[in-house]
């Protein structure tokens, strides 16, 4: 049975899906949902050259990051039982925010990490890498991965 399911964010539009799923569980094992995002510090810099104060930075970092999860969370409003937002924060991209969402997992004790992939293959992949492989690599826990449907 599961208890605490995390339910990693992101602003693509497969999130709907991954919620789907996520919600289909929770209410077949009474769960909380944990709802996360990882915003990548080193990108929000970039954006905007002047956030040099980490301070900025993370508060920048924080108000992106519930505004990811903001449609997330109104989707999981139907939840009956607990339902929890966080944001980390990483510097990189990829197994950075892979490493972020499996601590994040391990914070809260998670029985149950669900996530979306994009399916990207060859070139793409080679260069972007795999964030859900990534944590289906190095988790102790089940990961369910819901591909994003094709536009």
């Amino acid at each position: 049975m599961y208890r605490r399911i995390l339910v990693a964010i992101d602003n693509s539009h497969g999130t709907p899906h991954v919620l789907d799923e996520a919600l289909k569980l929770a209410g077949l094992h009474p769960a909380e949902l944990h709802l996360v995002t990882v915003v990548n510090l080193l990108e929000l810099a970039v954006e905007d050259p002047r956030q040099h104060d980490p301070a900025q930075l993370a508060t920048l970092a924080d108000q992106h990051g519930h505004t990811v999860l903001a449609p997330a969370k109104q989707h999981a409003g139907q939840h009956a039982g607990p339902l929890h937002t966080s944001v980390r924060h990483c510097w990189e991209g990829g197994k950075d925010i892979a490493r972020a969402l499996l601590k994040h997992a391990r914070d809260i004790h998670a029985d149950l990490i669900i996530m979306g992939t994009h399916g990207r293959r060859g070139l793409r992949h080679a260069l972007m890498g795999s964030v859900a492989e990534y944590v289906m690599r190095e988790s102790h826990l089940p990961v369910l991965v819901v591909r994003t449907p094709r536009d």
